[in-house]
């Protein structure tokens, strides 16, 4: 099919993270430019041809009710979910009509709400229905003490509804209560700044799953490409790698900018050495792993959006842009000391700390894409810097659905 439909459109984005804080579900918010022109049916077939059964879930958000009126009365599709805004006063008249007609017609439909007002359709059909739910405080404060009596080994009455999807949650004991406690579907964004606040001494570890990923690799003799592929699964353990690589200790003639460098250099032996050195100081939090991931998707996305076809080299530093974006925090110190302690390219180095060069602009533009409430504001920045509109969107769409967990 024709990707012209991609012209027309600006898309944006937000993980859904799973019980086991993997990459679940994608929330795709999609504003038309121009709604009265726009093929809906024609879109949602392109994303339902672009996803499989083994791509994260997709939960398409239509910023305009037009445009969702159009979807609602087209056949269902395989790997989508409709998005519903909140039924509640204010609901644009028809529209609940048109979604339980929708639901009859077989759609899977996830309806926005309050968690104190959250009401299923009151229809029958060959559907689904689900809820995406956020909480007021007297809710979020009755869900937290829920969490710490169930903590504790207390009985606890929590007013969080089971195997529904969650949004704006800011705390990890909540997060964990909503997943662990009362099989929530998912959660949409994650409590970054929570989480981190745990490392706020000494900075994130290397991640462990990642560290015996590697080894097994290692000892299998796996090919170069695949050991640095896992290596940059982790912004940290990268770090750590071209810091080791370039210490005093090791002694290399010339600054190692790449873990491929480092890996010619070190050789297998002496890497798989190093990393057994790392284990004892390594994590299993499982709640740091969506803040990993989204590091790689993000680095995935500008790789995407960059099609460097075979200039690797080039491929692998835009990636390690969008790994490193976030340097500062997981290190708990100023980007330009962070950046100080390793050897990074001058284009890598401009775009973390002067926001300037090409790769600076990439940056830019992947960060926009994850604001999934101010999507309006991506066309004028795609046509201020040169950015194809159809591109975009496409690489976007294609980033997502070819995403697969590896830990």
């Amino acid at each position: 099919m024709a990707l012209n439909i991609l012209d027309d459109v600006a898309l944006a984005y937000q993980p859904i993270w799973g019980g086991k804080r993997q990459l679940v579900g994608v929330r795709l918010r999609v504003r038309a430019l121009q709604p009265a022109a726009f093929n809906v049916a024609q879109l949602l077939a392109l994303l339902s041809g672009e996803w499989s059964a083994d791509a994260p879930f997709l939960v398409v958000s239509f910023a305009d009710t037009g445009s969702l009126r159009q979807a609602l009365t087209i056949n269902p599709l395989d790997h989508l979910w409709l998005e519903l805004p909140d039924m509640g006063n204010d609901a644009p008249t028809g529209l609940a009509d048109a979604a339980a007609y929708a639901y009859r017609m077989g759609h899977r439909l996830v309806q926005e709400s309050p968690l104190a007002r959250a009401r299923p359709l009151p229809v029958m059909g060959q559907g689904a229905h689900r809820f995406l739910l956020h909480l007021w405080p007297e809710e979020a404060a009755r869900a937290q003490q829920a969490a710490e009596q169930t903590d504790a080994g207390q009985p606890a009455s929590s007013p969080i509804l089971r195997e529904q999807l969650y949004r704006d949650i800011g705390s990890c004991r909540l997060a964990a209560h909503c997943l662990d406690h009362r099989s929530a579907w998912g959660l949409c964004g994650w409590p970054v700044d929570d989480v981190l606040k745990r490392y706020a001494r000494n900075g994130v570890p290397v991640d462990k799953r990642t560290l015996v990923r590697v080894q097994q690799a290692l000892m299998r003799s796996a090919a170069m490409e695949t050991i640095e592929s896992l290596i940059h699964q982790d912004a940290v353990l990268t770090f750590r790698v071209l810091r080791m690589v370039n210490s005093p200790i090791f002694g290399a003639s010339r600054e190692v900018t790449t873990v491929r460098q480092a890996l010619m250099l070190l050789g297998q032996m002496r890497l798989r050495d190093w990393m057994l050195e790392l284990m004892p100081g390594a994590s299993s939090d499982a709640d740091l792993l969506p803040v990993r991931q989204a590091l790689v998707l993000r680095g995935q996305l500008m790789e995407e959006l960059m099609d460097a076809g075979f200039q690797r080299d080039l491929s692998t530093e835009i990636y390690v842009t969008g790994l490193f974006s976030q340097l500062d925090l997981l290190m708990q110190e100023p980007m330009l000391k962070a950046l100080g302690r390793i050897a990074v390219s001058e284009s890598i180095r401009d775009a973390l700390l002067h926001e300037v060069g090409s790769y600076a602009t990439y940056l830019e533009l992947a960060r926009r894409l994850e604001r999934f409430e101010e999507v309006q504001r991506l066309p004028g920045f795609c046509d201020a810097s040169a950015f194809p509109l159809n591109h975009v969107n496409r690489s976007l769409i294609r980033t997502l659905a070819n995403w697969r967990n590896l830990l």
